[in-house]
């Protein structure tokens, strides 16, 4: 419930961005409506840098863009001109064209999380089981529908220092979880105990000095946290 409640509130800031972007189009057809052909002119103009804009966008990597949410609208020439008569689209019509298609987008997200969820349960359920490597296959069908969540990869790292491949814990924690929320206390900590295993002592004490810097409540947690590392007994309280 977390999760798609921060899901929804990323919603939010993304409509607020998109209700950005319908004042700027708003302009635009204003001038493409305009009856000064060089008004007209200037409108044309705009709408084809708008479009190439939101084209080189829209081919951006989103397992790359991590914190970018990545904004799927495909507007094509024919939301600023109608049957090459500028005149023809009323900016109504625009708007209405590009809202259904936000809309479309939130409901699809809010069904990749639903099936997500679904999997995240299966998976946590698994890792309690010690079924490490189907908890494994689990996380990562859930981050195949949702790409922007530090938990499940923080989940996943875990899974994979249970099943000692240490490399590939430290790659969803360096390269996803922390790029994610660069704040995240599990993440880091899960971090140090890899350079710990590793025997990266330097890297480990860094982690451990982050995390306190970052999280400076949980002071007394994260001690603790470095005493169940560094003795030879199970970290129960801190599994998932």
């Amino acid at each position: 419930m977390e999760e798609q409640l921060a899901d929804l509130g990323k919603f939010d800031e993304e409509f607020s961005n998109f209700m950005h972007r319908v004042t700027e189009v708003g302009g635009i057809v204003k001038k493409l409506a305009s009856h000064d052909p060089e008004v007209q002119k200037i409108g044309d103009e705009e709408a084809k840098k708008y479009l190439c804009e939101k084209k080189s966008f829209d081919n951006i990597n989103e397992d790359v863009t991590l914190k970018v949410s990545s904004d799927k609208t495909v507007l094509n020439r024919k939301a600023f001109l109608s049957s090459g008569n500028s005149n023809e689209m009323s900016k109504e019509s625009f708007m209405e064209e590009i809202s259904k298609d936000a809309e479309k987008r939130y409901q699809d997200r809010l069904v990749r999380i639903e099936k997500m969820e679904t999997l995240k349960k299966q998976a946590n359920l698994a890792f309690k089981r010690e079924e490490y490597e189907r908890a494994l296959v689990l996380y990562t069908k859930a981050i195949g529908h949702i790409k922007d969540s530090p938990l499940l990869y923080n989940n996943r790292a875990l899974t994979y220092i249970k099943l000692g491949c240490l490399e590939k814990a430290k790659d969803d924690l360096q390269d996803w979880a922390l790029r994610l929320n660069e704040n995240c206390l599990k993440s880091w900590l899960l971090l140090a105990k890899v350079n710990f295993l590793n025997k990266d002592m330097d890297a480990f004490e860094k982690c451990i000095s982050e995390a306190k810097n970052r999280n400076p409540k949980d002071i007394i947690f994260i001690e603790d946290y470095v005493d169940t590392i560094k003795n030879p007994f199970e970290e129960s309280s801190h599994s998932i």
